[in-house]
């Protein structure tokens, strides 16, 4: 009976789309990325960055959670 209440809680709230079989909590991937500067250690969250704007340093991207396999 346990699990049967667990199961009910989780389809309650979960924001799960059984029909299409995906997640319609995930957040939409398609046009941001962050980059940081290896020398400031800033991150900015930007479509396209070529160099730090406050030392002129080359930007590296850094990897999202999703890039990390963890969602």
């Amino acid at each position: 009976m346990r699990l049967n209440f667990l199961r009910r809680l989780r389809a309650a709230f979960s924001r799960d789309d059984p029909a299409s079989g995906q997640s319609s909590n995930s957040p939409d991937w398609a046009t941001t990325a962050l980059r940081t500067c290896p020398d400031c250690e800033k991150t900015f969250i930007v479509d396209e960055m070529d160099a730090c704007p406050d030392c002129g340093t080359a930007v590296e991207v850094t990897p999202t959670e999703r890039d990390l396999g963890l969602r």
